[in-house]
């Protein structure tokens, strides 16, 4: 099991955020394209392309356009089982707040786990769990401006600590295994819908919708395509 996304959230609504994207470009002169569905009562979650950097490089830019704060989410493999082509263990979870083109908060599951160094014949860092380091940027506050619900403080800094809600999801010492558990968790503790907000460009471009979403709730924007052949 493992999964590689990112997308951005938006507090606002998908009638209000598409619009505005119209004839937007990134830094390099790309037109914005992808796709926007709601992700709670006045939020949009947006999927952009090239997982690898448009999530963190476009939620910047898009506070500042959108006039409101925005948080990219990245679940991410190990790199060395996708430069292998093994099969990537979705192990961190990375949260980024950005308010007027600037990142204001940064949330890290696994600080250090891409640095170099000696690891296991399963690409992981050597020591496991056991020596696996808290979570930087732990801070439920931080999320609050995206929340869609009253939200437990307690309850969601717990999650941001890696402690599993449901125990079938936590390994031997009740921390998520998979960071998309994991985050999908941090996002219905927020009152938003974790199944869309745990999903990437990639599979929506197949026509694989999260459970729930219609097909007439998502909307394409700067050109890019849906469905079986999209791109």
């Amino acid at each position: 099991m493992g999964t590689f996304y990112g997308n951005v959230l938006v507090a606002r609504k998908c009638a209000e955020v598409v619009p505005l994207l119209a004839g937007a470009t990134a830094q390099d002169g790309r037109a914005l394209r992808g796709y926007a569905i709601p992700a709670g009562p006045g939020h949009t979650v947006l999927f952009f392309p090239d997982p690898d950097t448009d999530a963190i490089e476009l939620a910047g830019p898009l506070s500042r356009l959108l006039g409101t704060a925005t948080l990219s989410s990245y679940v991410l493999p190990h790199s060395r089982l996708r430069s292998s082509g093994g099969t990537p263990i979705s192990d961190v979870l990375d949260l980024r707040v950005f308010e007027d083109g600037e990142e204001r908060h940064f949330y890290d599951s696994y600080p250090g786990y891409f640095d170099e160094g000696e690891t296991d014949e399963d690409g992981k860092p050597v020591g496991g769990d056991s020596v696996r380091p808290d979570p930087e940027g732990a801070d439920p506050e931080a999320l609050l401006p995206f929340a869609a619900a009253p939200v437990d403080r307690v309850v969601l800094e717990s999650v941001l600590r890696r402690m599993a809600l449901d125990p079938e999801e936590g390994g031997r010492d009740g921390r998520y295994v998979f960071a998309e558990d994991q985050h999908y968790d941090v996002m219905e503790t927020l009152g938003l819908d974790g199944r869309r907000l745990s999903t990437g460009y990639t599979g929506l471009s197949r026509g694989e919708l999260p459970e729930g979403l219609l097909l007439e709730e998502l909307m394409v924007f700067g050109g890019a395509t849906f469905g079986p052949a999209g791109d």
